[in-house]
């Protein structure tokens, strides 16, 4: 028997996050807020990383929502020090992109990502029919289901219709389909 533990999600665009080392391992820390002060990152597995309080930030992560898409990019003073990839942001601006290395000055290292996980979800519906990748049947508004984080093809998952853990990977793209699979990257030494 499979359990599944359904969740809302606000929002129809996936969440980035930030790997940071944690006692020596890496840690994804969700990013949640619009405005992040990179100086202030701290560790602990799992918890997403705080808002930028008020006041004179040196590097910032900015997030803006564009037509539907989230975009990230890096702020910094000309005197912060910080790199994306190992080059300071020309003009102090840096749209960034999935596996970009963030370093601040005082030498902490992180990696901006923008992988998901599979998740089962309330589906919120989308204004025209939506059909299962798996069984094509048309997805309920209300109805559990789980759209694929590697090319986003929704899929029927209940007791009913467990169509996107019926196989092991996503009938489109290979990507796993375990609810308990993890990020498919992880950061390296």
């Amino acid at each position: 028997m499979i359990r599944v533990k359904m969740i809302r999600v606000k929002a129809d665009f996936p969440m980035a996050h930030l790997w940071i080392q944690d006692a020596g391992s890496w840690a994804a820390k969700k990013l949640f807020a619009e405005r992040i002060d990179l100086a202030s990152l701290a560790t602990g597995g799992g918890e997403p990383v705080p808002p930028a309080p008020p006041g004179e930030s040196q590097v910032l992560l900015v997030r803006a929502d564009v037509a539907g898409a989230q975009v990230w990019a890096l702020v910094a003073a000309e005197t912060s020090g910080a790199r994306v990839n190992g080059e300071e942001p020309a003009g102090g601006l840096r749209v960034l992109a999935d596996r970009d290395a963030m370093r601040t000055a005082d030498g902490r290292l992180c990696f901006f990502s923008t992988e998901t996980l599979a998740t089962v979800e309330l589906f919120q519906g989308a204004g025209r029919p939506v059909f299962c990748g798996r069984c094509r049947q048309q997805i309920e508004p209300g109805t559990g289901a789980v759209r694929c984080p590697g090319c986003g093809v929704w899929y029927n998952q209940g007791p009913e219709l467990p169509c996107w853990t019926y196989a092991e990977t996503c009938a489109f793209c290979g990507n796993p389909t375990a609810l308990d699979s993890g990020f498919r990257w992880v950061p390296e030494e």
